[in-house]
């Protein structure tokens, strides 16, 4: 079976909260009656009880569990066995379905793109390139959509594009992997372009990265417009930040082959997925206009690299003494890191206000891009988090290694010492 009980959530657990869907739910003639206004989070919840192809975004596996949930209700008594081959049975029929070749774009900060050559990229089935001027058969002109008013899709105006196609089977995970490999693209973007560079003021508009989505994300499917009933679009999108200072284009063609590079390790990386959460978390945090949001991004970003899944909750410590074992200074940077804390603490929790969000923001930012570039280039040693983190909390101190090292032979000398089992009658 493609989709398993996953024990995260015990069995007691799972049938409590299916048990409290068949008390808040109603079958009658005209379908399923919800009587109670909670039931979307039922659905947000359950994928934690299960383990999904790898293929299948959270978003999809939300999806398949609600159709599922929904069509063992209408059948009788809700069970885990049966609600298990039922989202299994939707997954191979999703599966079943032949994939179409889709086409994404979006425009592209960058200003004089007619003037220079254009970048070409892809990550895992996803082709990005970029593009002064779209094909016809994917070009749209100025339309009307029903529920939202007039879209403009040559707005801003004087800036290009980034194509992106994809063969997939439906339209919803056809965007999630092309906006997924351009949020990683301009993520990697940002974080090599914005190396050793430091801001001492910023203003209303001002972002950390360069580069960060467009408006509008305009799809089609064989060349056949999607966009007539729907539209996808960014919903931080601002015109006023997007033309103030935009970069010329030879920025991003200047960063272009260390992200192809980067691309190329994280491809087979044993540490994949770790790096691309921390890497989206990243870019999040370039393109956010909120001091406070972009804090809050770089932080979640060394969490995710430095705090094992189940030490989340209190985790605060564990980021500053992990993020500090490379610094040359681990005491100023613990002292950095630790004032950092406090202001995420501050804003998550109590709304703070201090003044000092970009200058700690942007030492996070540093410390994040220099881990995150070593662990691409030289990580790929560790087969997983676990081992990353075992090396991360050896000692700083040359004399403790040795003598940790002392005593690892020590007790290697020892096993090597015990008699054979097989050899004993």
């Amino acid at each position: 079976m493609s989709v398993t009980r996953l024990n995260k959530v015990p069995d007691a657990v799972l049938r409590a909260l299916l048990a409290d869907f068949e008390r808040s739910t109603t079958v009658s003639g005209s379908g399923l009656q919800f009587d109670a206004l909670d039931f979307d989070e039922t659905f947000e919840i359950l994928p934690d009880a299960f383990r999904f192809r790898p293929a299948v975004s959270r978003r999809v596996a939300i999806g398949l569990l609600r159709r599922a949930l929904i069509d063992c209700r209408n059948a009788g008594p809700i069970t885990i066995d049966a609600l298990t081959d039922r989202v299994n049975a939707l997954d191979r029929a999703a599966r079943a379905v032949p994939n179409e070749r889709y086409t994404i774009w979006t425009k592209f900060r960058a200003t004089s793109m007619a003037h220079h050559p254009g970048f070409r990229l892809e990550w895992q089935g996803v082709r990005l390139r970029s593009a002064a001027h779209l094909p016809a058969r994917i070009s749209k002109g100025e339309y009307f959509l029903n529920g939202v008013g007039r879209i403009y899709p040559d707005r801003p105006q004087s800036y290009g594009h980034v194509i992106m196609t994809v063969d997939t089977r439906d339209e919803r995970s056809a965007v999630e992997r092309a906006l997924e490999a351009l949020q990683l693209v301009m993520g990697l973007a940002n974080m090599f372009e914005s190396m050793g560079r430091w801001s001492h003021g910023g203003h209303r508009h001002w972002t950390e990265g360069k580069w960060w989505l467009g408006p509008h994300h305009f799809v089609f499917r064989s060349n056949r417009f999607l966009g007539n009933e729907r539209i996808w679009y960014n919903g931080d999108y601002d015109e006023t930040a997007w033309t103030t200072h935009a970069p010329p284009m030879r920025d991003a063609l200047r960063v272009m082959p260390l992200v192809r590079r980067a691309l190329h390790e994280l491809a087979d990386h044993p540490l994949q997925s770790l790096l691309l959460q921390a890497i989206l978390l990243l870019q999040d945090g370039f393109a956010a206009r909120d001091g406070s949001h972009r804090l809050l991004r770089y932080w979640s970003a060394l969490e995710r690299l430095y705090v094992e899944e189940s030490g989340r909750g209190s985790s605060n410590q564990k980021v500053v003494d992990r993020a500090s074992f490379a610094e040359l200074d681990p005491a100023i940077s613990r002292w950095k890191l630790n004032h950092a804390a406090q202001l995420r603490n501050n804003h998550a929790h109590a709304g703070g206000t201090d003044d000092d969000l970009q200058v700690m923001g942007q030492f996070l930012r540093h410390l994040l891009a220099r881990h995150l570039n070593h662990w691409i280039f030289q990580g790929r040693s560790f087969p997983n988090q676990a081992a990353l983190l075992a090396y991360v909390d050896l000692p700083g101190d040359e004399n403790a290694l040795a003598s940790l090292r002392a005593a690892i032979d020590r007790r290697l000398d020892l096993i090597a010492q015990r008699p054979d089992p097989s050899a004993e009658t």
